[in-house]
């Protein structure tokens, strides 16, 4: 199974009041999205995460992090990604990276001004979080934009078929909660 997610911030106790999380403390939050990640992803499964993954730019962080998550991780720099890894068994590093699913072609960068400004298919980016909720909602049908930010998913990665099912309806969807209701509507 392929997953999505950006934007943990693992370790940011300014990003709680910055995105107006759902958390009181930096460890309640690390522990939640730890284990709403590893309930939602098993260790085969395949990952892209579109960056900014901890607050702490130590490369003894960043292993420590990526050593505690499931998954095989094709992980998409961000801006607060300041530590590369040259190798780790389950983690691959790269500025960007393009993928088809079920006909449906995707390019993930983590900033959207990094991507092309009309992409063949969808251009998937975190970045924004939920701060501009009317230019970066979770998904932009108009502009063919998915914003992967941790906020908008609920706080846990989501299936690469689940989005391809959102894509299908043809809408905007503020968050990912949005695009259930309308599924089940």
């Amino acid at each position: 199974m392929e997953y999505l997610i950006s934007d943990l911030h693992l370790d940011h106790a300014n990003v709680i009041d910055y995105c107006d999380r759902p958390f009181d403390s930096v460890e309640g939050m690390n522990e939640t999205l730890a284990e709403q990640w590893n309930r939602e992803i098993a260790p085969g499964d395949s990952v892209v995460y579109g960056g900014d993954l901890t607050i702490r730019s130590t490369a003894a962080a960043l292993l420590d992090w990526l050593e505690r998550l499931n998954g095989e991780v094709v992980f998409v720099l961000g801006n607060h990604d300041d530590v590369v890894m040259d190798r780790l068994d389950h983690v691959q590093f790269v500025d960007e990276t393009r993928f088809t699913h079920r006909g449906v072609p995707f390019h993930v960068v983590h900033d959207p001004a990094d991507g092309p400004s009309n992409p063949a298919g969808w251009l998937l980016h975190g970045h924004h979080h939920n701060n501009w909720p009317e230019q970066f909602p979770s998904i932009s049908h108009d502009a063919r934009r998915v914003n992967l930010s941790a906020e908008l998913f609920g706080y846990r990665p989501l299936a690469v078929d689940q989005l391809v099912e959102y894509l299908a309806r043809g809408e905007r969807f503020s968050d990912r909660a949005a695009a259930e209701r309308a599924l089940h509507s």
